[in-house]
């Protein structure tokens, strides 16, 4: 895998997201900054199998939905979504194109954006392959406010029951949600142990860092009959020194032409 020929075309497709997210006025940009290095390696390192031919492909499913539309340019250049939809995509337009993905848009396997189900979905995917799911990896990033939720708790405990060892867990944990840093909300204490303490095989990278998500996800897809969890430490806001670390910019602001200017110019960095 050549890192830097993709860590460049994410910087190409990184900037293009965000010229749309202006464009149409809405968007969730600290939270797709947080796992956009992670996804860019995801398809463009080719962990995930993602074909024209739907039916052969690996699922993928973004049980925070708010950063769903991440996916999109990877689907545009896969040829699984036409280049048209992300033009016609504009305010109240006709696109099938949302910033929540839904599974009417081609190559989206999961309406997402209530908190806590994504893997519990993952886990019923996995028991509805049968026979076939050693064929199939169902690729899941859920948040570290989604371990607020009960239901994700449950849906370990029965993944690691059912051995169900084709779902490749990714946790972005970014230490922020809607109201603030998680630790001050409701403290998680070491997710690494709880998480341990379920039986899974976890490792802990660095999000932002192409290395060390390469070696995370070869270590997340590889077929040893293992649970594992891949936690990526990231930022939220990542790329953009004005939104990093800042809970406000979950959701879009109109910028003035001064933060459009500042913004793409360390997009380009």
């Amino acid at each position: 895998m050549d890192i830097n020929k993709i860590k460049k075309l994410g910087k190409r497709i990184k900037l293009e997201i965000f010229k749309k997210f202006i464009e149409i006025k809405e968007g969730h940009p600290g939270s797709i900054l947080s796992i956009f290095e992670v996804v860019n390696c995801l398809y463009l390192g080719n962990f995930i199998k993602c074909t024209k031919n739907i039916k052969n492909n690996d699922y993928f499913i973004i049980s925070k939905g708010h950063a769903g539309s991440v996916q999109y340019p990877y689907l545009l250049k896969k040829s699984v979504l036409n280049k048209k939809e992300w033009s016609k995509w504009k305010k109240n337009s006709n696109s099938i194109l949302k910033i929540f993905p839904n599974n009417n848009i081609p190559g989206v396997d999961v309406t997402s954006g209530s908190l806590g189900h994504g893997l519990g979905i993952a886990a019923g995917i996995s028991l509805g392959l049968g026979k076939d799911k050693n064929k199939t990896n169902i690729w899941t990033i859920i948040s570290e406010g989604e371990l607020y939720e009960g239901s994700i708790w449950e849906s370990l405990l029965f993944i690691k029951h059912k051995n169900l060892t084709n779902i490749k867990i990714i946790l972005d944990r970014n230490d922020l949600i809607i109201l603030g840093k998680t630790e001050n909300c409701l403290k998680l204490d070491s997710i690494q142990k709880k998480l341990k303490g379920f039986d899974f095989e976890v490792q802990t990278i660095d999000g932002h860092n192409y290395k060390e998500i390469y070696s995370g996800l070869k270590f997340l897809k590889r077929n040893d009959g293992k649970n594992k969890i891949l936690i990526a430490k990231t930022v939220k806001g990542n790329s953009v020194s004005f939104m990093k670390n800042k809970p406000e910019w979950h959701y879009w602001h109109n910028l003035t032409k001064m933060k459009k200017n500042q913004l793409f110019k360390e997009l380009k960095i």
